[in-house]
């Protein structure tokens, strides 16, 4: 799994930083060793879900975790 936390630190304050949303991305297990099924959700920092879905065959030995969420947050519908 993993998980992107979106954080808020106003003026650069770390003390004063909270959350403000989380990806998780998660191998499906359904992929072969060159290519993975992923499902994604993205959730605001309420715990509500805002988005989720599918990316498949997605070439993990060629594409970095960057692509991968770049490809997850293309995938949204607006």
């Amino acid at each position: 799994m993993i998980r992107i936390t979106v954080e808020l630190v106003p003026f650069g304050f770390e003390q004063r930083k909270r959350i403000i949303g989380t990806a998780t991305i998660v191998n499906d297990g359904s992929g072969t060793q060159t290519h993975g099924n992923y499902s994604y959700e993205f959730v605001s920092r309420r715990g509500v879900r805002w988005r989720s879905g599918v990316i498949g065959g997605f070439p993990r030995k060629r594409r970095n975790v960057w692509e991968l969420l770049r490809r997850c947050l293309d995938s949204i519908e607006t």
